[in-house]
């Protein structure tokens, strides 16, 4: 098989996108308007944007880009380096760099979707992506990025078919852990009820009534003393939705326990209070083992009749409803008024009956973990053949 060594401004025409001032001078409810791509349009786990949920006036075209189907969408900021394959014809705001291939007719939009998103470009974007607190991505960048890729199409398409089955596999696998996920959620609602309505007429109180929260802290950067310790210490990067925070984690930061930070104890949910993660989810956690939290977080200590694993899954089946009290900062930073968060229902069954559910989580988290490894495996297995596909070894 021959490679040819180039560069993705080698294949790639590159523009970034543009935002018109104030956008919502510009967004408008006429059908006939001009889908407005926004990053919230990418569905996660796609490779295509196939529509918009917003349009933009006419007039908004001279301060964007317009991009065509076909065309490869980067994100070049925050979780930068993501691409999508655009499906729809649309203007785009300068979160985004559009790719449009030189030569389509010698270019595999499948190939070059996952050689955009491999681990081999995702690190040379992380040395090369300027800023020290926020890191974006610029045309320069990527344009001159060094890129080896078969000399023909079909080479393109036979390597292209041999990672889409492997992901293929690999998403499978993840969506059943998502489907594993509503599992729980959907007993809790059938043991007890959506909290909200409380069907089952059963005892309830405002999680503010019920419960303490506790706030975290960061030690200062500049006391080398306090940082690299063997003390587990959770940030929002940490978190992802269902999961536990364990002491086995692979956390961005750890410090010494003799720290003046309030310690978190075994079996306490964690939730997501500010940040931009905020926009499309608020992460929770429960935790397995003491930790320390930063300022962004909050840990809810439940009183004594409610099991801190019955909260948290009171807490998770209320998901939406926790989303709807997400607040948009002056500064444009999304906070979570935890006002609002005291108000959400706990339900309060018996003992028994918490007791009951919780003998369902621990036997489905035994069968969780087995699905789990298996979708480790899967993804270990894409990423080894991305790297061969990437270096001209498959």
């Amino acid at each position: 098989m021959i490679f040819h060594d180039c560069k993705i401004g080698d294949v790639f025409d590159i523009v970034r996108g543009g935002s018109p001032r104030p956008i919502d001078k510009f967004i408008t409810d006429d059908p006939n308007g001009f889908n407005w791509i926004m990053i919230g349009d990418a569905v996660e786990g796609s490779k295509y944007i196939r529509s918009t949920k917003k349009k933009v006036l006419p007039s908004a075209l001279a301060k964007t880009r317009v991009v065509q189907p076909g065309d490869f969408l980067l994100t070049n900021s925050m979780s930068f380096g993501r691409p999508y394959i655009t499906q729809v014809k649309g203007c785009i705001h300068d979160g985004w760099l559009a790719l449009t291939p030189k030569d389509p007719q010698r270019t595999d939009p499948d190939f070059f979707y996952y050689l955009l998103g491999s681990p081999l470009l995702r690190e040379a974007f992380e040395k090369r992506a300027a800023g020290a607190v926020v890191k974006n991505l610029n045309i320069n960048l990527v344009r001159d990025i060094d890129i080896r890729i078969p000399a023909t199409l079909a080479e393109q398409s036979r390597i292209a078919a041999i990672l889409d089955r492997a992901d293929g596999i690999r998403r499978k696998r993840e969506q059943a852990l998502t489907l594993a996920d509503d599992f729980l959620g959907s007993v809790f609602l059938e043991m007890f009820g959506d909290p909200c309505t409380n069907p089952k007429g059963l005892p309830t109180k405002p999680l503010a009534e019920c419960s303490k929260f506790v706030s975290g802290g960061t030690p200062s950067k500049a006391n080398a003393a306090f940082w690299s310790g063997q003390f587990p210490w959770v940030s929002p990067k940490d978190m992802k939705v269902d999961t536990i925070v364990d002491a086995e984690d692979h956390l961005s930061e750890t410090v010494f326990e003799q720290t003046s930070l309030k310690k978190i104890g075994a079996r306490t949910p964690l939730i997501v209070v500010r940040g931009m993660i905020l926009v499309h989810t608020v992460p929770m956690a429960i935790t397995a083992r003491e930790v320390a939290i930063n300022q962004d977080m909050k840990a809810i200590n439940f009183d004594q009749g409610i099991d801190p694993l019955f909260g948290f899954w009171c807490l998770k089946v209320q998901h939406e409803a926790i989303l709807a009290r997400v607040e948009t900062a002056a500064h444009g930073t999304k906070r979570l008024n935890t006002d609002r968060l005291g108000e959400v229902p706990i339900t309060i069954p018996d003992d028994d009956a918490q007791q009951d559910f919780l003998a369902v989580v621990k036997k489905f988290n035994a069968a969780r973990a087995a699905m789990t490894d298996a979708s480790l495996e899967a993804a270990i297995m894409f990423s080894a053949l991305s790297q061969r596909a990437f270096s001209g070894e498959l």
